[in-house]
């Protein structure tokens, strides 16, 4: 990243109000040293997800851009999936789920244009599979719901790295708040899932029991 690029994004950062007076005198002292920004929260750089950013706002942005890409794609898989569902009783749900990944896309699509960060993450090959398998109408509903809690684990686990990610934010504070509402959004999308998972598969678990006996 070139020098006058990141001081842009300083000077942006400051106007906003995502990082104070002393913090930004304090990052442009650095950079005007030749060093990258420190914003850290360990020596070296900011920690998160198991690697080491060179800022806070570094890190912010990626994510960002991970998941305003990964979202949108969670909102189109959700939509082909509510295009083809045959059980009546979570077509209207999965609609919901759709409308709420698709917004949580566009939210974060904006914060990031906010931090002067580039939209560049790009839905990835096991995404556009999962869109193409949602939408299959040869799958029941059930298999389907089967297979996202398969994928997506228990919804506590699944946020976890969302609440963690958030308290580490300490500059920030306009997308720490963000992410306590999407991990909430996330977390009640997920236990809707589950819930209905159990209740579409035990009358196909009851029957295997059953038929053990």
């Amino acid at each position: 990243m070139s020098r006058d690029f990141e001081f842009k994004q300083l000077l942006r950062a400051y106007r906003c109000g995502i990082i104070s007076q002393s913090t930004f005198e304090a990052e442009m002292a650095w950079l005007e040293a030749g060093t990258p920004t420190a914003n850290g929260n360990g020596s070296g750089g900011f920690k998160a997800f198991g690697r080491t950013y060179k800022s806070e706002r570094a890190a912010v942005v990626s994510f960002l851009d991970k998941v305003r890409a990964g979202e949108a794609n969670g909102g189109e898989a959700f939509a082909a999936w509510a295009e083809v569902c045959k059980t009546d009783c979570i077509r209207t749900g999965i609609r919901m789920v759709a409308e709420r990944e698709a917004y949580h896309s566009r939210i974060f699509a904006q914060r990031l244009a906010e931090l002067g960060g580039e939209a560049r993450a790009m839905v990835t090959e096991d995404g556009r599979k999962f869109t193409a398998y949602l939408g299959d109408a040869s799958i029941p509903d059930n298999e389907k719901l089967l297979s996202f809690t398969s994928r997506v684990g228990k919804p506590e686990d699944a946020i976890k790295p969302i609440c963690e990610f958030a308290e580490l934010l300490k500059e920030d504070l306009s997308t720490r708040e963000a992410l306590r509402l999407f991990a909430e959004d996330e977390l009640s999308t997920a236990k809707w899932i589950w819930d209905s998972c159990a209740a579409l598969n035990a009358p196909r678990q009851q029957a295997s029991a059953s038929a053990s006996m």
